[in-house]
């Protein structure tokens, strides 16, 4: 059985992520803020959502209140891509024959996952929706300081046992959950950074200071994200077509706010990308006949 809090209910951040504004902070709320990177160096990625939220609710410096609205996203997104795969792990891990004596277990903890990740994700878009409409592609971009996390290359091995039907330790299982949520965050702040898939790259941005992070970028990566992630929601993993119809429609209308920013400021990659993405949407919205 996982013994995880449940996430944080969304909280709105209707904000103006690319805008102009300096006000001073209390040492009460910058604290929560010192405190929320110091988890994040520390890998203590839920004291430092906790830290995050208080930070977002109570500063009064609106340049403090951006960067960490940014930090957040990228927070629970890369929660929920951890427990994307870990519940997909544990539903292919149910249906091998070494499973056979232990698929209630099996099915029990993937349950577990898909819901936490279902919640990381639906906050994660509900505060990309909350901001989509104060996006502007030629205000200053939000400039983030955050120590990036260590990260592990290839398929984690216990993750690989998991797959094959053993029932892993809860040790095993919690330090891999902890080092999958250390890459999906290497990645997110990578894409975020304008570096790609390369996390060599964005680790060395990230070691040499604040990383501008540029609202078109902002949209496209995230929305990508969402994308993969809300695979979780097809036929062949959790099956819930009306949760994968809500991502592709939140991503939808997301790409209608990049195609504007892009339009603005143009860049072919993102351009490219878009395009892609949207008629990835329009797939598999008229596949579920929406």
């Amino acid at each position: 059985m996982l013994c995880r809090p449940w996430p944080l209910l969304a909280i709105s951040v209707s904000l103006l992520l690319f805008g102009c504004s300096n006000t001073p902070t209390s040492s009460s709320e910058a604290q929560h803020f010192t405190d929320a990177k110091n988890n994040l160096k520390s890998s203590d990625f839920k004291a430092a959502l906790s830290n995050l939220d208080i930070t977002i609710k109570t500063t009064n410096d609106e340049a403090v209140r951006r960067e960490a609205s940014v930090i957040r996203v990228a927070l629970i997104t890369a929660m929920a891509d951890a427990d994307q795969q870990l519940a997909e792990a544990y539903h292919i891990g149910a249906r091998e024959p070494a499973a056979q004596a232990q698929t209630g277990a099996f099915y029990k903890v993937r349950a577990d996952y898909g819901n936490t990740g279902r919640a990381y994700l639906m906050d994660a878009m509900q505060s990309v929706m909350d901001q989509r409409g104060k996006l502007d592609a030629n205000a200053s971009p939000v400039a983030i300081e955050v120590a990036f996390p260590g990260f592990t290359g290839g398929m984690d091995q216990t993750l690989v046992r998991i797959k094959s039907g053993q029932f892993v330790s809860d040790a095993d299982r919690m330090s891999t959950e902890l080092q999958l949520e250390r890459n999906a965050l290497a990645r997110v702040l990578t894409a975020l950074a304008g570096a790609g898939q390369d996390l060599n790259k964005g680790r060395d941005l990230y070691t040499a200071g604040k990383v501008n992070v540029d609202a078109r970028a902002y949209i496209v990566e995230l929305s990508d994200s969402f994308l993969r992630i809300g695979g979780m929601f097809d036929i062949r993993a959790l099956n819930e077509p009306d949760k994968l119809r809500t991502v592709n429609q939140v991503v939808e209308g997301n790409l209608v706010v990049a195609t504007k920013l892009l339009a603005a400021k143009p860049d072919k990659d993102l351009e490219t990308r878009v395009k892609k993405m949207q008629a990835d949407c329009d797939k598999c919205l008229k596949k579920l006949g929406a």
